[in-house]
């Protein structure tokens, strides 16, 4: 999955993915938007999924509802019935929302 964030001219924070992701990248500019605290609940979740010391989390937003288990992550578009939901990797959602985090920081300035 490619992602690409970027600041659009109103500055806000944006995602767009090519191909398969375009869930992550709604996902990320549409629940998290620039909420560092939000994006660090999600990575607390893995941690959690991850760890065992919850057996799964869900987390419905603005557009999507994130669903967590030892299987990895799902993101379902909630304003999309005939999407189906996108699967990846707790590691693999770790690294992108961590990534996310990094794009708001260096972006605070701006």
């Amino acid at each position: 999955m490619q992602l690409e964030f970027y600041w659009d001219a109103a500055g806000d924070a944006r995602a767009r993915c090519k191909g398969p992701g375009q869930a992550v990248a709604g996902f990320l500019e549409s629940d998290l938007q620039d909420s560092t605290s939000a994006a660090h609940e999600i990575l607390r979740a893995v941690d959690d999924v991850e760890s065992g010391r919850v057996p799964s989390w869900e987390r419905t937003g603005n557009a999507h509802t994130l669903t967590l288990s030892p299987r990895g992550a799902s993101i379902r578009d909630e304003n999309d019935e005939d999407a189906r939901p996108y699967h990846l990797s707790l590691p693999a959602l770790r690294e992108v929302v961590a990534d996310w985090v990094s794009f708001l920081d260096s972006g605070r300035g701006h």
